[in-house]
């Protein structure tokens, strides 16, 4: 049970809170603690950060910058984020919880099944935090929790294809997924000089694929199925009430196999 609720009125008193009382939690949305019952962890202390956050959608150069209190269905509407990251945001089944969660929180719940974090990850996304600049990807595959003020994401350069897939409409993804593939007009196989698959749903948290990813850029991947092999040996998910090893494995076999040809066949 949720005993003590703080609202500071400023980013200094909230990161003061945290600091006196590492237990507790910054609750923003509240969609990810208010489902912590389910998960039989219920915060006792909660920090209220929506005085102290910023929110709204807003150009900065050539960046867009999202502010962690930024509804996910904000994300969803929105014509200037790129269109793989408007994309994610609407996979949340229902409006009003896009209309409850924040783009922060999301990030900061850092759950393996999030459809926000791949996608960001994939754009190379940065999170302005209370602390510092940091990567998306290393706030996730590193356990930080430091408070997010913003969230920076690059004009993609290339393309990039975001993924799910689920039993039914609400219920949870067994693939969650984002590729993207940069490119450099002076390079061999479609002008390849980079490429991102980060992936949910097969993991604690989400991964990446690099050596599918590198295989993908050396163009030694020629087929549709052989990326699927690749992305099939990459992957370790655990069998639970959505499916078993060998359905997990094969459908995300399939369904990011076929992101990464799409992305390739949008550059030619």
């Amino acid at each position: 049970m949720t005993k003590i609720y703080y609202r500071p009125a400023e980013l200094r008193e909230a990161s003061a809170l945290k600091a006196e009382n590492s237990e507790a939690v910054y609750l923003a949305g509240g969609t990810q603690v208010n489902r912590a019952p389910l998960d039989r962890k219920v915060p006792e202390m909660v920090i209220d950060i929506r005085d102290v956050v910023p929110a709204g959608i807003v150009k900065e150069g050539t960046d867009m910058v999202i502010g962690a209190m930024a509804t996910l269905q904000e994300l969803a509407d929105s014509e200037d984020v790129p269109e793989a990251l408007r994309k994610a945001a609407g996979f949340i089944p229902t409006r009003s919880v896009r209309n409850q969660a924040t783009v922060g929180g999301n990030i900061g719940a850092g759950r393996a099944d999030s459809y926000i974090i791949p996608v960001l990850i994939a754009l190379s996304a940065e999170a302005r935090t209370a602390e510092g600049n940091i990567q998306v990807e290393d706030y996730i595959r590193d356990d930080h929790d430091e408070l997010i003020l913003d969230v920076h994401v690059p004009v993609p350069v290339g393309a990039c294809i975001v993924v799910k897939e689920s039993r039914s409409h609400v219920a949870l993804p067994v693939v969650s997924a984002a590729v993207s593939l940069t490119v450099d007009e002076g390079l061999p196989n479609y002008g390849l000089s980079g490429a991102c698959i980060a992936v949910g749903c097969v993991a604690e948290k989400t991964i990446r694929l690099t050596e599918v990813e590198q295989a993908v850029v050396s163009g030694n991947l020629k087929t549709r199925e052989d990326v699927e092999a690749a992305v099939r040996d990459a992957i370790s998910p655990i069998a639970d009430i959505l499916g078993s090893v060998e359905y997990k494995t094969h459908v995300n076999g399939v369904i990011i196999a076929d992101a990464v040809i799409r992305c390739l066949e949008a550059l030619t």
